[in-house]
Formats: structure tokens, C-alpha cells, sequence
């Protein structure tokens, strides 16, 4: 009489939810004038800052478990680790940001300088680098924002705001750089959570610096230097060639007056005194 009350059979059935993350971003301005000034000009970072901004928006129809956001841009030219940018400031609306400081720089690296070597550079320079980031890449810097809990619908934005060193830009010989900025959102692992759409979790953003193409004083004295001393030297060596030939020995002779004109006009003019 008891077997109906014992029949029940209790099963514990894993559940899964499905969560959508989608990044944006974009900079401003979205490229920028790099390059030394004159030779007395102190050494200074830019007046204008570079403010990128980002946005993740939690557009699945469940929440996206601890959230996280990280942003990836190119800070050095391999194999030195001179920072390029300097962060200012960084402001989220959802959680907190952190990354690696360091000492804020506006000085130039120290370099040997080489006449001969700028003046080649000047006149061959490549057209363009590109500057992007490997995974944990050292070289880089690195910033990384705990947005927590975002439930479906949420939307949070980060603003980073960075400065560059033309000075240390111009360590490379390129004429113009390209920087890819990568920021990957995700949420916190969890076999239980499917994520969709993982493409729509990366944003790449693209910020690019070109050279003034402006050549260092010392190059500009080089090259009008340079253009006198051929100038000069082309003058001398045309005039000794047509020394030479006797260009400047010609005898000229007197142009022959026609012997008829000449007693024409007498003639006339002893008729006028008659």
C-alpha cells in the first residue's frame, strides 16, 4: 500500500541562460600632428588630449554575471619600453578601472644624433606603421574595468582620457602611425552561461598619428648647405667648359652697312640743300 508514496524520483537538471555583451568605441580626435618644433622650442606633450570612450551594453535576455571590460592599446615601439601616452584620467559608469601608473613623461628619449642619418630618413621615409597589440602584451598599456552584474538592457560607459610625447613618436622613422585599440568585454566563467554573439564583444578602434614631415634644423642647414655648394659648383664648372671652347674668345665682327643706302641718303640729302 506504501509503493505509491515511495515511486518519486528527484533529478537535478543543470540550467544554462544565454547573455549577449556588445562593445563600441571610438576616439576623438580620430588622428592627430605629430613632431618636433624648432630647435630652441622647449620639449612639451600635446596640448590637445586624446579621449576615447567606450560603451558595453548587456543586450542578451539575461543578466551578464561580473562583467568585465579590457582595453588594449599600443604604448612603445619594440624593442624599447619608452611610453607613448600618458594617462590622465579614466571614468566609468558602472564599477571601477584599474591599470599599471607610471611617472607622467614629456621628455625626449636620449639618442645619439646622426646628420647623415636624418638627412636619409628625411628623404625615405616609410609610408605608414601599424601598432597593435599582442594577447598580455607587456608593451602595451593595459586597462582593465570590473563593470559587475549587468542586467539584460544595462549599458555602461568608460572615457579614457591619454596625452602623447611627439618627441618619443618620433623615435620611429615612419610618416605616419596607426594605432589599433582593442577592447574586449566578458563576462565572469561560467559553464552555465552561454555567450552569444562573441564577435559583438570586441571593439577595435583606430587612431592615427602623422609626422609634420617638417625636417630638423640641422637637416634644413644641411640641405640649403648642400644645394650652394652644387649650385656654386655647377656654375663654375659650366663657365670653365665654355672657357674652354672659347666661348668667351669670339671675335665679333662689325655689321657691314650697305654701300647704296649710304649714297642714297647722301644724295637726297645734298637734293634738300639745293
Amino acid at each position: 500500500g506504501n509503493t505509491l508514496l515511495d515511486n518519486t524520483l528527484t533529478l537535478a537538471v543543470p540550467l544554462k541562460y544565454e547573455i549577449e555583451l556588445n562593445a563600441h568605441g571610438f576616439v576623438s580626435p580620430a588622428s592627430f600632428v605629430y613632431g618636433t618644433n624648432e630647435k630652441d622650442s622647449p620639449v612639451t606633450c600635446m596640448k590637445e588630449n586624446i579621449n576615447f570612450t567606450f560603451h558595453v551594453i548587456s543586450a542578451g535576455p539575461n543578466m551578464a554575471p561580473n562583467t568585465n571590460l579590457e582595453i588594449m592599446i599600443p604604448n612603445a615601439f619594440p624593442p624599447n619600453d619608452f611610453k607613448l601616452f600618458n594617462t590622465l584620467d579614466i571614468k566609468t559608469t558602472a564599477g571601477q578601472c584599474s591599470y599599471n601608473k607610471y611617472p607622467r613623461n614629456c621628455s625626449p628619449a636620449e639618442k645619439n644624433e646622426n646628420i647623415l642619418k636624418d638627412v636619409v630618413t628625411f628623404f625615405s621615409k616609410p609610408a605608414k606603421r601599424q601598432m597593435y597589440c599582442m594577447k598580455n602584451d607587456s608593451l602595451c598599456l593595459q586597462i582593465y574595468c570590473k563593470l559587475g552584474n549587468m542586467e539584460s538592457g544595462k549599458e555602461a560607459t568608460v572615457q579614457l582620457h591619454l596625452e602623447a610625447t611627439p618627441s618619443l613618436l618620433e623615435m620611429d622613422d615612419a610618416s605616419a602611425l596607426k594605432f589599433e585599440v582593442r577592447a574586449t568585454a566578458s563576462p565572469e566563467k561560467n559553464p552555465k552561461v552561454i555567450e552569444l554573439h562573441k564577435d559583438k564583444q570586441v571593439a577595435y578602434v583606430y587612431l592615427e598619428g602623422v609626422h609634420h614631415q617638417k625636417p630638423k634644423y640641422h637637416v634644413t642647414v644641411l640641405i640649403i648647405g648642400i644645394g650652394l655648394i652644387v649650385g656654386v659648383t655647377l656654375f663654375l664648372l659650366l663657365s670653365f667648359v665654355l672657357w674652354k671652347i672659347g666661348f668667351f674668345k669670339r671675335q665679333y665682327k662689325p655689321v657691314p652697312q650697305d654701300k647704296n643706302r649710304r649714297d642714297s641718303w647722301s644724295f637726297t640729302s645734298g637734293n634738300k640743300d639745293d
